[in-house]
């Protein structure tokens, strides 16, 4: 907590002094005050207006208390972050102090999450991601715990709150081992993923169409991996057909073969999770065993959907920030290395956005090479954590028969 707030009154103080750029510089704060307005005023989302994101997000963004203005909004949405970020870090050390003995390695997790927050700046106040994170990092503590049912809780969460979180649902079940177990957890995963979209669904039955058409019907989003390519020739050689197709919001990129791309990467997600898959259950003994995998694991899964995804928006690096101090603190060479790579991300993540943002929608070198070399580190990342996975041990048949992680 004393880390926390440290770092908290550094970037206020950064932020405020005006060197770098304002805190609320592209915020998604007045969208939200909108959504809180509407509600207030009896409407319902999904069904009298849109609204983007899964039910369990209106707990953050729109139930607000009446505040009449941006700024004051500004202010209490801040302070919800920051509280939220300081759970984050409670519970990556108690993550921390179960896996490790001694007091060195739960402080430098709850150092590594700080250097996180501050290399991903501002953008933890003005998104309501920092939740997504929270709710990564419980599923991950109820792993190590080896609470199987409250990790599925948590992923099914994760999954009514924005969706991503399911891809660690397998993660879930592979570590609870056997069949009552793995039930129970699949079990709770779909009640918490489902009872709150319930009271919309019953209200109408389409309630959730318009969303789903909306996520469906995006382009190839300009910050993607897949867009690298493109982004580099426009940088370097100043490609002439690479240009943007809605400038305001999520800018998605034109160019040849890009709606191919846009198309095809639920296939690419799905077949990065498989080579992740692969990897745990061809080693499934050994994370059963050793509860310092688990969060590497974790982060390996959510890496193959970043970086698979037709869309990346910056805020996305927040869902990884405790898996990422996590592994900055780990025994295993290769995982502080994932994690330094994943910190000097998300650290160009934030020059990129909001810093160098009007300049990549003007389709600038600096800003375009900016996200190239960030994607470049999640890509590398990935690949270190996945060679990581790969390179222990197989599980034989005697192992398996051994001792396992406890259920609930």
């Amino acid at each position: 907590m004393a880390l926390q707030a440290i770092t908290w009154s550094l970037l206020l103080a950064l932020y405020s002094s005006g060197v770098w750029y304002s805190l609320h510089k592209f915020s998604d704060t007045p969208y939200y005050l909108a959504i809180s307005e509407r509600i207030a005023h009896g409407e319902w989302p999904y069904i009298n207006f849109p609204f983007e994101y899964p039910p369990l997000t209106l707990l953050f963004v729109g139930l607000s208390p009446s505040l009449g203005s941006v700024a004051s909004y500004d202010r209490w949405f801040a302070a919800e972050m920051i509280v939220i970020c300081m759970a984050s870090a409670a519970v990556v050390a108690l993550i921390a102090a179960r896996v490790w003995s001694g007091l060195g390695r739960p402080l430098g997790a709850a150092a590594g999450f700080a250097a996180a927050v501050i290399a991903a700046g501002a953008i933890s106040l003005n998104r309501f991601d920092p939740a997504v994170g929270l709710v990564v990092a419980l599923s991950v503590l109820a792993l190590v715990c080896r609470r199987f049912t409250l990790a599925g809780v948590a992923v099914g969460l994760g999954f009514a709150l924005k969706l991503v979180p399911i891809v660690l649902l397998p993660l879930v079940l592979v570590l609870a081992a056997k069949r009552s177990p793995v039930l129970r957890a699949a079990v709770a995963t779909g009640l918490a993923a489902s009872i709150p979209f319930l009271p919309f669904l019953l209200r109408s039955s389409g309630a959730f169409t318009g969303t789903l058409q909306g996520q469906t019907a995006r382009g190839l989003q300009i910050e993607t991996v897949a867009a690298t390519p493109y982004l580099a020739w426009k940088a370097i050689s100043h490609g002439a057909n690479v240009a943007l197709v809605s400038p305001i919001g999520s800018p998605a990129i034109s160019a040849p073969g890009t709606i191919i791309l846009a198309r095809l990467a639920p296939l690419i997600v799905l077949g990065l999770l498989v080579i992740v898959y692969a990897g745990i259950w061809r080693t499934r003994a050994h994370l059963r065993a050793n509860a310092e995998w688990v969060a590497p694991a974790a982060l390996a899964a959510m890496l193959a959907f970043m970086c698979g995804n037709k869309v990346l928006s910056p805020q996305h690096v927040l869902w990884v920030l405790p898996l990422v101090a996590l592994c900055l603190a780990a025994r295993h060479p290769n995982h502080r290395a994932v994690g330094v790579l994943m910190l000097a991300a998300i650290a160009l993540t934030q020059v990129e956005f909001p810093g160098l943002y009007s300049g990549v929608v003007a389709l600038e070198s600096v800003p375009l090479l900016v996200i190239v070399a960030r994607n470049i580190l999640l890509l590398a990342a990935f690949v270190l954590v996945v060679v990581s996975l790969w390179g222990l041990p197989p599980t034989r048949q005697r192992e398996e028969r051994g001792p396992a992680l406890r259920s609930s």
